[in-house]
């Protein structure tokens, strides 16, 4: 029941956090989304005297045709509550915004690579699933290869490999994502001719309903952008990982395992690996939660059609809407990962679980 109660108490937080960002960039950009909830209303308006004069076969009843794009107009302003007082206008738009009423994309703003749709919600829907692929496969290998790296430098403290992890660290966190990027797609992608330099897959396959051609492409197509990817974060991780097991091996016990003559291999990985594991566990949901709302020149230099890209086409078209939209869903996205990550570490600690009993 404490465990439970835990849960409880720690998704209650992070709504209250997520509710109260959202407020904050509301009150903000107030005169923003109002303008916005305007367009969409005379873009829905507009919509609909079109479609009632294409339906009339060139028998139009001005008077009816005003009518009824009038009624429906004035529908849309008492659904959105733009003729309400402000309280119950923030509670109506905030809704929207949390249920993903995005709306549509200004006229003549089309996002070809995300399908034919211009409603924003439907846009995203295809755009975040691509981030998550990309990001989610390149993160595991980073925690993968850099818990293995990590560990064996504690394993073998004061090494020479233990003493180039600090070393690799530094030079991979310090090697700009595109500029790496750049360097594979002109040497492996143009000079070798080994993978293809961009996309998500062979033009003509990305809505594709062959699905054995279309994972072979896009597998081909993520080559790329994985190892610019692991070239940049492998190296910090392994080093965080160094740190907390080292941090660990100096606990009393591991200092009484190590004088009970217990072998260093079932230390490592039996005591200093398992306590140190809900730490892991907290850099490995941030450093997952970062690349989603941080790979946006990883997207843009490989033209892989996610969310960093739809974000930066968006703010090139001035679409005021889908970039807010992008904002709201990488926040939502970031605010789930940090409370899976209590969730983990309450079930992987016995501390934490102590204190919620």
């Amino acid at each position: 029941m404490g465990y439970r109660r835990f849960l409880v108490k720690t998704a209650v937080i992070y709504i209250t956090v997520l509710f109260a960002a959202m407020t904050i960039l509301y009150a903000f950009y107030y005169p923003i989304v109002q303008k916005l909830y305007w367009d969409y209303v005379n873009y829905s308006a507009n919509q609909l005297r079109t479609q009632l004069i294409r339906e009339a076969h060139g028998t139009v009843n001005v008077t009816y045709l005003n009518l009824q794009v009038e009624r429906y107009r004035d529908s849309l302003v008492s659904a959105f509550g733009l003729n309400k007082p402000i309280m119950i206008k923030y509670a109506v738009q905030m809704w929207d915004l949390l249920t993903f009423h995005f709306g549509v994309t200004p006229p003549g703003v089309t996002y070809p690579s995300y399908g034919t749709s211009n409603n924003i919600a439907t846009i995203i829907a295809i755009a975040l699933p691509r981030t998550i692929i990309l990001f989610t496969t390149g993160t595991v290998i980073v925690v993968v290869v850099g818990i293995l790296l990590g560990v064996l430098a504690a394993r073998y403290q004061g090494s020479a490999y233990d003493k180039a992890i600090p070393i690799i660290a530094v030079i991979h966190s310090s090697l700009p994502t595109w500029w790496i990027g750049f360097l594979l797609i002109a040497g492996l992608a143009y000079g070798m001719h080994w993978f293809p330099p961009n996309g998500m897959v062979t033009p003509g396959l990305i809505f594709s309903k062959e699905p054995l051609r279309y994972v072979a492409s896009m597998l081909d197509h993520m080559t790329l952008p994985l190892l610019a990817f692991f070239i940049v974060n492998v190296g910090g991780f392994a080093y965080i990982v160094r740190s907390l097991a080292l941090a660990t091996t100096k606990e009393d016990f591991v200092l009484t395992a190590k004088a009970r003559g217990l072998p260093e291999r079932k230390i490592v990985y039996g005591h200093v690996l398992k306590t140190a594991s809900p730490s892991i566990v907290t850099q490995v949901m941030i450093a997952l939660a970062g690349s989603l709302g941080g790979g946006m020149t990883t997207e843009i230099v490989f033209v892989w059609p996610g969310m960093g890209l739809l974000t930066y086409e968006a703010v090139m078209e001035s679409d005021v809407a889908t970039v807010m939209a992008t904002t709201y869903v990488l926040t939502l996205v970031l605010v789930i990962a940090l409370w899976l990550n209590e969730v983990i570490k309450g079930f992987l600690d016995p501390r934490i679980r102590a204190s919620a009993e």
